[in-house]
């Protein structure tokens, strides 16, 4: 973090445009530059998670409760684990 705000600094007295927009950019994504950094989701899933999300809308054909919406969003994003370690060995 440090690195960044000193970077930020020593930029900012070029007055490089391009360099500007660049660091306002990562200043409005640096949480989740961060968060990412820290729990490395993969893109894979976040892609296979929203595909399921518009699969359930699409066959759902438009829902009345927005609740069971979101619950038919968590059943067909779920995980099984079936095959976990303890499973096996049991």
């Amino acid at each position: 973090m440090n690195f960044f705000f000193t970077w930020k600094e020593s930029i900012r007295w070029q007055r490089l445009p391009a360099f500007q927009k660049l660091i306002g950019t990562l200043e409005r994504h640096l949480v989740g530059i961060i968060e990412h950094c820290k729990h490395r989701v993969r893109f894979g899933v976040v892609e296979a998670i929203n595909g399921n999300i518009r699969s359930v809308i699409r066959r759902g054909r438009g829902y009345k409760d927005h609740e069971y919406l979101i619950l038919k969003v968590q059943k067909a994003t779920a995980t099984a684990r079936s095959h976990t370690k303890a499973s096996i060995l049991i």
